[in-house]
């Protein structure tokens, strides 16, 4: 069952608990503001819903061979990452570049860089998985999944105690819940506003004059416990500069800023009965602050890998592994 109501509007808040405690079918309830701005964000939440219905099940003939390589390609709104694999799940190639204004072209990049870091050819390849905001637009011929699939097979093989999944990404976030195969048991998505995205981190960091990493690094330091008021980009950019007026130390404007992301990060996380073990995915979780933050709303552990990042590539490879494996 498919509930689809009008963003912001409770009118049809009973019916639909109704319906979803007497359906005996799985349920799917998307909030739009019936723009056609919204169709981007509806495919990605029908698709992830059909691929739940449908998982993709391992198989007992998986391949293992460490001669069969896969690619897994994430095109996202920020960043496309890209990661090649082997049959006996080692990741040998890695490439992460800003997705810039062609998605086709950046995606054909990050594989030609991956593949160069595995010391491959593209002929090399036996199956190719392409995930994210642009997956279906990257001109690389394989099969398209989507990001919410693709994170929570990824978080799995970084952790496979985690059991929800974080991703804040630069258009949109995200928590998945997942089992403990990595299949996807509930997920949430906040809506099409950037508020409490990479977007608005790197839109405050621009009015600080500030890098990402050094946002990330100076934002630790903070003194006096602050508190943005708006979530707004917008709105909040504008009280980031009142704030810099006054001579507010800019480590502290960091911290009020890194609790507003994970504020409205956990209060995504509550409309979930989702449980530790959480892991955080995407290019956010190497903003440490953030991660602080995260853990204090969340009141448990969060934790972050190395290529964390990449989560959403890698999920992508391993899914192009369990398509050969279903061939044999």
């Amino acid at each position: 069952m498919i509930f689809h109501t009008i963003k912001f509007c409770d009118f049809y808040g009973f019916e639909y608990l109704m319906e979803k405690k007497n359906a005996g079918v799985p349920v799917l309830k998307i909030e739009t503001d019936t723009t056609p701005s919204s169709s981007g964000q509806m495919k990605t939440r029908l698709e992830a819903f059909r691929e739940e219905l449908y998982p993709m099940e391992e198989h007992a003939d998986m391949v293992t061979d460490e001669n069969v390589y896969t690619a897994g390609i994430d095109s996202g709104s920020a960043s496309t990452d890209a990661v090649i694999m082997n049959g006996s799940r080692k990741i040998l190639g890695r490439a992460i570049i800003p997705t810039g204004s062609g998605a086709a072209g950046t995606a054909r990049k990050a594989l030609s860089l991956a593949l160069q870091d595995a010391g491959l050819q593209e002929s090399d390849l036996a199956a190719i998985v392409t995930t994210g905001y642009g997956r279906e637009t990257t001109g690389v011929t394989g099969q398209s999944v989507t990001e919410i699939t693709c994170h929570a097979r990824g978080a799995h093989y970084l952790d496979p105690d985690a059991r929800t999944v974080i991703d804040i990404g630069g258009q949109d976030s995200k928590v998945i819940c997942i089992d403990e195969k990595g299949s996807v048991l509930n997920f949430i998505m906040n809506d099409k506003c950037a508020a409490g995205t990479g977007r608005f981190l790197e839109m405050q960091a621009r009015a600080l004059g500030l890098d990402m990493e050094t946002m990330s690094k100076k934002g630790l330091e903070w003194q006096n416990d602050l508190t943005i008021t708006s979530m707004c980009t917008v709105f909040a950019e504008s009280e980031v500069v009142g704030l810099v007026a006054q001579n507010t130390p800019t480590a502290d404007i960091i911290h009020g800023l890194n609790k507003a992301v994970a504020a409205k990060t956990a209060s995504l996380a509550a409309r979930l009965d989702c449980q530790p073990v959480y892991l955080m995915t995407g290019g956010v979780a190497r903003n440490q602050g953030v991660v602080q933050c995260l853990q204090e709303k969340l009141n448990s552990p969060l934790h972050t890998s190395p290529d964390s990042q990449l989560c959403g590539s890698i999920g992508a490879a391993l899914i192009a592994l369990e398509q050969l494996g279903s061939q044999n």
